[in-house]
């Protein structure tokens, strides 16, 4: 059993004296056993072809970076904006004294149409057997489009016109035709994006319940200032007489797009009429902001989607940095 230790530990002995024998050739020192032999260019093989793959890295990041942020760039919303809209004016004169009307709106927009736009406006007298005409002025009104109105002239760098009332039948009260203003460019709205923003023509000189009637062209008149415009194109004549008006029935019409999915955001609420008309009753000067909540609702997931790619785009433009400088750092 001794004899059995004695020859087991025999190995462990000798490679002790190998490694610590002070006598022996390698003067103390100690030895490690010699490493496998590589294989002949095993190693300057793989120092060729590491440039390549290190470039192919950095193409492909590149172009990751590159192709997501552009795509994310494209798929963001536009920089939110207050939507401005050109706010026109309408100046009324009467040619007899003593005048109230009721002046309806209907503004219609119909991308689907040409032109697209348009502005139809009705002057009912109150008395319905007064027969009077009424000078119209359209200020800050875009240029007119085939269908618009008969005898429509420009003066002063606006559009007048001229119209006519007529009785009444049976009693009924006196009406001037409906005058249709159309336009290739929006007359009182725009929209961007989600939002839509109307504004009518404020009636200039709404004076509702008002019995003062004066001549407003005449020498010396004190209405002559804030009705300089249409009394210069009808070459001030002292004829025409400032009428006591007052806003009627205010429609605004889209089929293309419709209002259903819009939700009021500012300005005067509307009444909802057949999921493509808004109307309001006796407001001059109608303003309004809308959205439409459908389309704010892709633009949210736009914008979501927009920063996932913008940021996975920073993440691969900062790894091809890093492919790039990696042959600096090796050295």
């Amino acid at each position: 059993m001794r004899g059995g230790c004695t020859h087991a530990l025999e190995p462990l002995a000798f490679w002790s004296v190998m490694v610590t024998d002070p006598d022996s050739s390698h003067g103390g020192q100690t030895t490690t056993p010699p490493s496998e032999p590589r294989a002949p260019g095993e190693g300057e093989g793989r120092q060729e072809s590491e440039p390549f793959w290190s470039w192919l890295r950095f193409v492909v990041l590149l172009a990751v970076a590159i192709g997501l942020g552009v795509w994310g760039y494209l798929l963001r919303p536009s920089t939110a904006k207050p939507l401005s809209v050109n706010e026109p004016t309408i100046s009324i004169l009467a040619s007899e004294q003593d005048v109230t009307a009721t002046v309806d709106m209907t503004l219609s927009s119909d991308l689907g149409q040409t032109p697209p736009y348009s502005l139809t406006l009705t002057i009912t007298p109150t008395n319905p057997s007064q027969v009077v005409k009424f000078a119209v002025s359209f200020g800050g009104f875009p240029a007119p489009a085939p269908g618009t109105g008969p005898d429509l002239h420009m003066s002063q760098n606006a559009y007048y016109a001229v119209i006519n009332s007529t009785p009444g039948l049976s009693g009924a009260a006196s009406q001037s035709p409906p005058f249709p203003f159309k336009s290739s460019q929006p007359i009182g709205e725009n929209s961007k994006g989600a939002q839509l923003r109307v504004a009518f023509p404020d009636l200039a000189g709404e004076t509702p319940g008002s019995q003062y009637s004066a001549q407003a062209c005449a020498a010396g008149s004190i209405t002559k200032k804030a009705y300089a415009t249409i009394c210069s194109q009808l070459g001030n004549q002292p004829q025409w007489y400032t009428p006591a008006l007052e806003a009627g029935t205010t429609t605004f019409s889209s089929t293309d797009p419709g209002l259903n999915d819009y939700q009021v955001l500012a300005g005067d609420n509307p009444t909802l009429l057949g999921g493509n008309k808004w109307m309001w009753s006796g407001i001059n000067g109608v303003t309004m902001l809308a959205a439409d909540v459908p389309a704010q609702d892709n633009e949210q997931n736009d914008l979501f989607y927009a920063g996932l790619l913008l940021g996975v785009a920073a993440s691969a433009g900062i790894a091809c940095v890093t492919e790039l400088l990696r042959p600096a750092w090796r050295k």
